[in-house]
């Protein structure tokens, strides 16, 4: 007991240290970093079932080769950051649950004691996926139901029928209750244009035993490449800028990284149109790259003009680190 006291406690001031270190090295403008990523990006596959009008990939935007992550490159990265990083998704721009390894992939980070996430539009949802899923112990799920009504979720998550995704998500939950223990569950509806005004009827609806969270998820202009997204914004969803753009943290606290191997700066490069390098020869080993070196400079002075996915982003505004926290990658509030 006494040991496992001692050795939580000595974990907390290393976590401590840690942190410290990655804020020092970004607040110091380091291009060449000797710290690892807080989070780590995984795309499982950018393959998706639905045609959701709030994304690149719906829309038919996404216009790089579709596949699906090979499980040995997958157990790589694993083996490699699982000791360093605090958590993982498992998804960016596809649909996780259409990965033929998908319980695997969660599986193999539990058994590496890395915290993992998935969000899903529960299409998949079904009861065997869900018992597949907690007992694989993934740690938090996001469950995206866009919309209180049914006019209103089909009309944002096409292809999709809201009384069979309602009640796979209720399934979910009604699964974790049973076992009186699970996953972090979140229910999520987005915060455009189609769904504002059905925020509060969505809250009051999954407001339910089971479910730990009811997540307005921010809207997202994905770098403002897209006219028919950004116009997806809300009246009442106003961005305040900072009177200066500082550097985005997502270049050294996050690791995003396609299905391919690919290295990206974040999601919002969803065409790959500025790839940093490829992880097949080691994580950190393109994570600290020229290519990624030099896009970091080029956030430090401000030069993004030829980077389409940072040139007229706001999301780097989101979210700031401190010297002893990060908070992701969602606007602060």
């Amino acid at each position: 007991m006494v040991m496992t006291k001692a050795r939580h406690v000595a974990q907390h001031y290393a976590r401590r240290l840690s942190h410290l270190a990655k804020w020092v090295s970004y607040r110091t403008g380091m291009t060449n970093l000797h710290t690892y990523p807080d989070r780590m990006y995984i795309e499982s596959t950018n393959v998706c079932n639905l045609q959701c009008v709030m994304c690149p990939n719906g829309l038919g935007q996404l216009n790089r080769r579709k596949g699906f992550m090979d499980y040995g490159l997958f157990t790589e990265i694993v083996d490699e950051m699982a000791p360093h990083v605090q958590m993982t998704t498992l998804h960016i721009w596809g649909e996780p649950l259409l990965h033929p390894r998908i319980f695997d992939m969660i599986s193999y980070c539990s058994s590496h004691k890395l915290h993992s996430e998935i969000s899903t539009n529960a299409t998949l949802l079904t009861e065997e996926a869900s018992r597949q899923i907690l007992d694989a112990r993934i740690g938090a799920i996001y469950l995206c139901l866009d919309g209180a009504t049914r006019e209103t979720y089909e009309q944002v998550r096409r292809r999709a029928d809201f009384d069979q995704v309602s009640a796979n998500i209720r399934r979910f939950i009604e699964m974790k209750n049973m076992r009186g223990s699970g996953p972090r569950v979140s229910v999520q509806i987005i915060n455009i244009r189609p769904t504002a005004a059905e925020v509060d009827q969505f809250k009051a609806q999954w407001t339910v035993p089971g479910v730990d969270r009811v997540n307005i998820k921010a809207f997202d202009s994905w770098g403002g490449q897209l006219q028919e997204i950004s116009a997806l914004r809300s009246v009442d969803d106003r961005v305040q800028l900072p009177a200066k753009r500082y550097p985005c943290p997502n270049l050294w606290y996050h690791v995003h990284i396609y299905w391919d191997g690919s290295l990206v700066c974040c999601d919002r490069d969803f065409d790959a149109l500025n790839p940093l390098g490829n992880v097949r020869g080691g994580v950190m080993k393109a994570w600290n790259g020229p290519l990624m070196i030099e896009l970091r400079r080029k956030h430090l002075s401000g030069r993004l003009d030829d980077v389409p996915s940072c040139s007229k982003c706001v999301e780097w505004s989101w979210w700031k680190p401190t010297p002893f926290a990060s908070h992701g990658n969602s606007p602060q509030h």
